[in-house]
């Protein structure tokens, strides 16, 4: 409320993504998915998985699934992932190779449904529905 002593504006809080690309493509993860982003190094591909598992990576003593975002898309693997953007499903992360990190970005108040310039993706859905195991099936 402007105008009156000691009380101040209190603003809504606007929904946030972590801006990512893939190829030509542009994705919003929404921030409530994301528990970090890390480099890529270190990820060892698993023999007989299918194209769009980029391979595990041990992230502080735990190791992660990681799926590639272009595969997912398009069935190709990337050449070379930029970065890892750590989901969190359930109470262990998924790891989603992606060709690179732009930025964070706040919902305009004009366009409150997605970030500026770029898709809106269930991240953590897309990537449920690929899991393998039987204990990631049952979550």
């Amino acid at each position: 409320m402007e105008g009156v002593e000691g009380v101040e504006r209190v603003e809504e809080a606007r929904p946030q993504w972590l801006v990512v690309t893939s190829g030509e493509a542009v994705f919003g993860i929404p921030v409530t998915q994301v528990r970090e982003v890390v480099r890529p190094g270190g990820v060892r591909p698993v023999p007989g998985t299918p194209p769009l598992q980029a391979g595990i990576v041990n992230v502080r003593g735990a190791i992660v699934t990681v799926l590639d975002l272009q595969a997912l898309r398009t069935g190709e693997r990337a050449v070379t992932p930029g970065s890892i953007v750590l989901l969190q499903y359930g109470a262990r992360p998924i790891g989603l190779a992606v060709d690179r990190v732009l930025d964070v970005r706040t919902a305009a108040p004009e366009d409150p449904d997605g970030p500026a310039g770029a898709t809106v993706l269930d991240a953590v859905a897309l990537c449920a529905r690929h899991l393998h195991s039987a204990e990631e099936r049952t979550r």
